[in-house]
């Protein structure tokens, strides 16, 4: 935006155009008008003639950088190497901490070049057509409008690569099924995609899958760098930390041998952001609340985790001697109260919630699932002293049925990321 100094006094004569001491760009979301809120870009005026030209100039130097990279100049590949190794690095230890792994990692700059040449032989063979020297598929007769795959310069887009990802994944790993968990903005984008691969041949195109999400927005709204409300991984881990070992571990420090605390206190954290960040229908906004993610009560990672280790805790007893007999044989005739039944029924019903949340790409049922089984279990724990039982099949009986419990929430976390703990 060219920005105009006007001046203090008012005159009759046309006032010149001055640049301010240093370069300015408005953020899209801004009207461009003197005033508004602007994002330094650090330039002083005697270095350019406008600021509309230097934002000219440097989306141009943009341009020029990544058609450097995709014809593979040495310099510009060597930098790109240092600064992507520097994203990677504390993404490995983001996902390691978080405990997710993958089995293989693809980069956009191994397909490049044959993504470049992928599109021209598409074009070649008439799938793609040419609007003003860049190559494009029409998908106007599918209600998907135009797609640019090569630019007049020669630069491939995210679509070009995109393509030669999923042809990689088709034809070297027999891919049959692709999930394509990205926001929600890139569905139309998604949609071209899959319809050029089905048009490419591509059986496997029917199956894949763009799955859109909303944003994680705080309950005052939209985390935003100009306001200082984003909350970094960093900040949040310590502060989620911090807050777990007050509320939680706090009273095992000298009890506990120090590993044990800190392992404890990571997988109740993984757990909290886990369990809250899938407790949502996927395709809606996420609202972070700490103190309600990891409240002990509630639909939350904690609680699910604790009902769990109470199911340890039961067994841990009856092992040690500390109940008023051994255990007998299971007798499911002594599980009479209604609350045991609703408790097996609802412990039957777990892989048709688990077939259906695959069927729908949606974890969300599961956790609603094994918060309702969390509850039924808390419920009947507090009216139902396990080691108390009177009789050794009583026993036996009511000790399977807090293991079939345990299990069954254990296997539940489990498949939504999140790792119990033996004692909390």
């Amino acid at each position: 935006a060219q920005l105009t100094e006007l001046g203090g006094k008012k005159s009759k004569k046309k006032k010149k155009e001055k640049l301010p001491n240093k370069i300015y760009i408005v953020g899209p979301e801004f009207n461009p008008t003197p005033g508004a809120q602007l994002t330094e870009l650090g330039k002083t005026a005697k270095d350019v003639e406008s600021v509309t030209s230097e934002i000219k100039k440097r989306n141009g130097e943009v341009g020029d950088m990544l058609r450097a990279m995709e014809e593979g100049d040495k310099e510009a590949v060597a930098l790109w190497e240092k600064t992507k190794k520097w994203s990677l690095d504390e993404f490995k230890r983001i996902y390691n901490w978080l405990s997710c792994r993958f089995d293989h990692d693809f980069f956009e700059s191994e397909v490049s070049e044959s993504s470049r040449k992928l599109v021209i032989s598409l074009f070649e063979k008439g799938i793609l057509t040419k609007d003003n020297g860049a190559i494009c598929a029409n998908l106007n007769k599918y209600k998907l409008g135009f797609l640019i795959l090569l630019k007049s310069n020669g630069t491939g887009l995210y679509a070009t690569k995109d393509l030669a990802l999923a042809q990689v994944k088709f034809e070297k790993f027999k891919v049959e099924k692709s999930v394509y968990v990205v926001d929600a903005s890139q569905t139309l984008h998604f949609q071209q995609v899959f319809k050029v691969l089905e048009l490419m041949g591509y059986e496997q195109a029917k199956k894949c899958t763009h799955l859109p999400y909303g944003m994680v927005v705080l309950k005052s709204g939209k985390m935003s760098s100009r306001k200082g409300t984003v909350i970094f991984f960093k900040a949040l881990k310590e502060m989620l930390s911090k807050h777990l070992m007050e509320e939680y571990l706090s009273k095992y420090e000298g009890k506990w041998a120090p590993e044990e605390i800190e392992e404890a206190k990571r997988q109740l954290a993984v757990g909290t952001i886990k369990y809250g960040m899938l407790n949502h229908d996927v395709s809606k906004d996420v609202v972070f609340e700490m103190d309600k993610w990891s409240a002990k009560t509630g639909t939350t990672g904690p609680y699910n985790m604790y009902a769990y280790t109470r199911s340890v805790g039961i067994k841990r007893q009856v092992d040690e001697g500390k109940s008023k007999c051994k255990p007998g044989k299971v007798d499911p005739s002594i599980l009479k109260a209604q609350v045991e039944r609703d408790i097996l029924i609802h412990i039957g019903s777990f892989w048709t919630v688990v077939n259906d949340c695959v069927a729908k790409n949606n974890p969300s049922a599961l956790c609603g699932y094994v918060f309702n089984l969390s509850k039924y279990f808390n419920g009947w724990y507090e009216n139902t002293h396990v080691a108390g039982s009177e009789t050794p099949d009583e026993l036996a009986t009511r000790l399977a049925l807090s293991q079939a419990i345990g299990k069954t929430i254990k296997a539940s976390l489990n498949l939504l990321g999140i790792t119990t703990l033996e004692k909390m």
